[in-house]
């Protein structure tokens, strides 16, 4: 009887040791993430404009601007002896702001926001066209610590994150236009005349 339950206890010993086992995988699948946004489509600077009284101004860094205007331009032939940089008629696409949002969403730490490119060429030449980029919210620093010729750099980085960019960022996109008072504008004057501005959003 005893040999019997030591045989008995050797095979569920030897039972327990048995096993079965299997494998699977735990998969992340993680996108690079590096969008940018600009609600402004158009800067326009009409100098013929005649809703507005010449007073209007926009802020630009501390200082304020004159809204380009007819009635702003007239003030400008009568009293000027050099250059005025003006600001903005309008801004189409931003319901009403006087500057364009940029809005960069990124998993990269790093992260550069450029002028890419110019097209085109303004009879009064593209240097007169100043940019001024404002940070509201987010990571990174600006560029352009005063309102910067277009032409300054190519291409001309506006403002970028050298570490810990890593979220979403927010900036104001300031543009100005500098008249000159020995300027000769042609009897039919200037109309439709226009560039395009490419930014870029890039990462190392």
């Amino acid at each position: 009887m005893k040999r019997k339950l030591v045989a008995l206890m050797a095979l569920l010993a030897s039972l327990s040791l048995a096993q079965s086992t299997d494998d699977h995988r735990v998969t992340v699948k993680i996108p690079s993430i590096l969008q940018l946004t600009l609600d402004a489509t158009n800067y326009l600077f009409d100098f013929t404009d005649t809703s507005l009284d010449g007073s209007e101004t926009v802020t630009v860094g501390d200082d304020a601007y004159t809204k380009a205007s007819l009635a702003a331009y007239n003030t400008f032939i009568d009293t000027a002896t050099g250059t005025q940089d003006f600001a903005p008629t309008s801004v189409a696409g931003t319901s009403g702001a006087d500057y364009g949002t940029i809005t960069v969403r990124t998993n990269r730490a790093q992260w550069t926001v450029k002028i890419d490119s110019i097209s085109g060429t303004l009879t009064l030449g593209n240097n007169r066209v100043k940019v001024f980029a404002e940070k509201v919210d987010g990571k990174g620093a600006s560029w352009t610590t005063t309102p910067t010729p277009i032409t300054a750099a190519s291409p001309l980085t506006l403002f970028n994150a050298g570490s810990g960019g890593q979220g979403k960022s927010v900036y104001k996109l300031y543009y100005l236009f500098t008249m000159d008072i020995n300027d000769d504008i042609p009897l039919s004057g200037i109309d439709s005349d226009y560039i395009t501005i490419n930014l870029v959003l890039t990462s190392p």
